[in-house]
């Protein structure tokens, strides 16, 4: 009977749950959005590369990519990149050495080559992550495309 009491006493003494908290960073991207972006994507003239920028701040952004021809090498060392694949396939180089890359922008390596990296095919429904610091490329096969949801998101966030 004590310990029900002691119980009951703390659930009804005043501040001790969870405080309403006003949210004011949520951010909600419809499926109905990401579809209609993949619409346009697969619609889109035959540009080898089409991306989509969905959402864009300081420490994330939200990008559809439609591709018919390999990225070159990348690196962002401060942002992990998630990717989603929605439709078509390719392979994520990912690791290995990597060498003759140029700044683009700070924190963003671009081009040069990756060497001995490991290759993980990609097929809808897979998700990746790709750790910040990690160089990768996607490459496409000839006569082949790939529509993915890349989530960039900022290191420690």
């Amino acid at each position: 009977m004590k310990k029900s009491l002691v119980l009951l006493a703390l659930v009804l003494m005043p501040g001790t749950g969870v405080a309403a908290q006003e949210v004011k960073e949520l951010i909600y991207l419809p499926s109905a959005r990401l579809v209609e972006a993949i619409r346009t994507a697969s619609a889109a003239a035959p540009a080898p590369v089409l991306a989509t920028t969905l959402e864009q701040r300081d420490d994330h952004a939200s990008i559809m990519v439609r591709r018919t021809e390999s990225s070159g090498p990348e690196l962002h060392e401060a942002f992990d990149d998630v990717y989603i694949v929605h439709e078509g396939a390719a392979v994520l180089v990912y690791g290995g050495t990597y060498a003759g890359a140029q700044t683009t922008e700070p924190g963003e390596l671009r081009g040069g080559t990756i060497t001995g990296g490991t290759r993980q095919a990609l097929a809808p429904g897979d998700v990746i992550v790709v750790p910040a610091a990690v160089p990768h490329q996607v490459v496409i096969e000839p006569g082949k495309a790939i529509i993915y949801h890349v989530l960039k998101v900022r290191r420690g966030k």
